[in-house]
């Protein structure tokens, strides 16, 4: 499964990755349970397939999975990027502490914004 999510990514950062196949699997298991309730409440006996097995078909094929990938990408570079702006010495510093705390809670909101606008829409 791992494979199918990031085989686009092989270049990628470890961080990019993770929070790739991370913002994936919430998509996949929030739309694994809308699947599985729409399975229970109608008695649905022949899709009897594992609901989460149908969202990962789902979501590979749509444009979300394609779109995911490239907006947390493009948050990534550019969360590098923000980390790199100040000079090694000035590692210490509290302006880079500080510089390195509203880069990561940018890329957490990016994330979740990204995650949050590609969710699948419920069966």
């Amino acid at each position: 499964m791992r494979s199918r999510l990031l085989s686009v990514t092989a270049g990628s950062s470890p961080l990019e990755n993770i929070l790739q196949l991370s913002s994936a699997v919430v998509i996949i298991f929030e739309h694994s349970y809308f699947i599985y309730n729409k399975r229970r409440h109608l008695r649905d006996r022949q899709e009897s397939g594992p609901s989460f097995y149908a969202a990962l078909e789902q979501y590979t094929a749509s444009p979300h999975a394609v779109a995911v990938r490239e907006g947390v990408s493009a948050a990534v570079q550019a969360y590098e990027e923000a980390m790199k702006t100040a000079p090694a010495w000035m590692a210490k510093l509290r302006f880079k502490r500080s510089q390195e705390k509203q880069a990561k809670a940018q890329l957490i909101k990016t994330i979740l914004e990204i995650t949050l606008n590609h969710r699948l829409s419920r069966p």
